[in-house]
């Protein structure tokens, strides 16, 4: 039985479409102005800046940089008794000599980033304006946390370092990503990525790096991955060479392993090392393996307040569920004992290339997605249930 609070809460949350549609214009505006500031991972600091100062126009009083370089802005609520951390990361995975012009349209814009993650910075960005207009006063505080280093390398370092060093207790976290709407990710999966180099001594070997690469790859290819835990290897990028004359004499490849289990991983981690040791003891031949992003799982329950709270939104609002209840960008909150959700704003595709667009009609939905959680989290201290353990 849904409780007279969250009732009060659904009644409301049908109506937010509504009330936010007249707000679409500046959301779209703050999404262009924030997306057309190249931010690759390490670089995000422009991009930091002018949400820093946007928030400031809004009535933000508390805004600030951390020292390594997140951006944080507190919104003190009316009672203070909880603190809901919001999180987007900044970053993309685009460089700073791509052309960051967006083009939209009357159904769709588009633009490198747009929706990991230049649309969920736009909405953290524009949330205190919206939350003022429609006259919505929490009782709990907010802090919105625009993270840096986030994507690939990064590791989420950014929001792993405002955890490991805020002086400010969290509650409960919810990760803003542009894409999809209608994802409900409460899990953290397992997960290593790894960056395998390597190096032909020309004096000793002729031997192709790019031989070489390909033996890791069916070495990786041929490794014992149990289904009973779900894990799967991406195989994500691999460069080698410089002319199709010569051997190749370095390469370098990355790739992702993900398991519903850490056992799993460490064990499949010790069978890389295996692989690489026999590779490497062909003459001249140097391979060197580097782990360069990881997760744990964890995570809450899908019994859980918050996770009843959020799927009853989803209904009231008629936003069908999309994709797996894992994914890594919740493990810094899990790994802190902190209940934690990841949501999407709207739809998306081409997502990380270059034609990557969203779609604007679906964004009003997951804005008031978005209001329905924090008012269902704002009233309900079942919502902040640490995770065990």
């Amino acid at each position: 039985m849904i409780d007279s609070h969250l009732s009060k809460i659904l009644e409301q949350v049908r109506t937010l479409p509504g009330s936010l549609e007249k707000f679409k214009e500046i959301i779209l505006a703050n999404l262009v102005l924030i997306g057309e500031i190249p931010a690759p991972t390490g670089s995000e600091q422009a991009r930091i800046s002018f949400v820093m100062e946007r928030m400031v126009e809004y009535g933000v009083e508390t805004c600030s940089t951390d020292e390594l370089g997140n951006g944080l802005a507190f919104l003190p609520g009316e009672k203070g008794e909880q603190t809901i951390l919001l999180v987007a990361h900044a970053d993309t995975p685009f460089s700073n000599t791509e052309d960051h012009t967006f083009h939209m349209t009357s159904t769709e814009v588009h633009g490198p980033g747009v929706a990991d993650n230049s649309l969920g910075v736009a909405v953290l960005t524009t949330l205190p304006y919206l939350l003022d207009k429609l006259n919505i006063r929490l009782a709990s505080n907010l802090m919105l946390l625009t993270s840096v280093r986030n994507l690939h390398k990064g590791n989420q370092e950014g929001l792993r370092f405002f955890l490991a060093n805020s002086k400010q207790s969290i509650d409960v976290g919810i990760v803003l990503e542009g894409a999809q709407l209608g994802r409900l990710n409460f899990k953290s999966i397992a997960s290593l990525g790894g960056l395998v180099t390597c190096q032909v001594n020309r004096r000793i070997s002729q031997e192709s790096a790019i031989n070489v690469l390909c033996q890791v790859v069916a070495g990786l290819n041929n490794l014992s991955l149990p289904s009973d835990t779900h894990t799967f290897l991406t195989l994500g990028a691999i460069e080698s060479g410089v002319t199709y004359k010569y051997p190749a004499r370095n390469g370098t490849l990355e790739f992702q392993i993900q398991s519903s289990s850490d056992h799993t991983i460490t064990q499949i981690t010790s069978d890389i090392y295996s692989l690489l040791d026999n590779i490497a003891q062909q003459p001249g031949i140097s391979v060197h393996f580097r782990q360069i992003a990881n997760s744990t799982c964890g995570g809450i329950d899908s019994n859980h307040p918050l996770v009843l709270c959020a799927r009853k939104i989803h209904d009231a609002l008629k936003i069908k569920p999309q994709g797996s209840i894992y994914d890594p960008a919740v493990s810094p909150l899990v790994e802190h004992k902190i209940p934690a959700l990841c949501i999407g704003i709207t739809e998306a595709d081409n997502i990380n290339y270059l034609d990557e667009f969203i779609e604007i009609s679906p964004i009003h939905l997951g804005l008031s997605q978005l209001i329905g959680i924090l008012m269902a989290i704002d009233g309900g201290e079942q919502c902040k249930t640490s995770i065990p353990g």
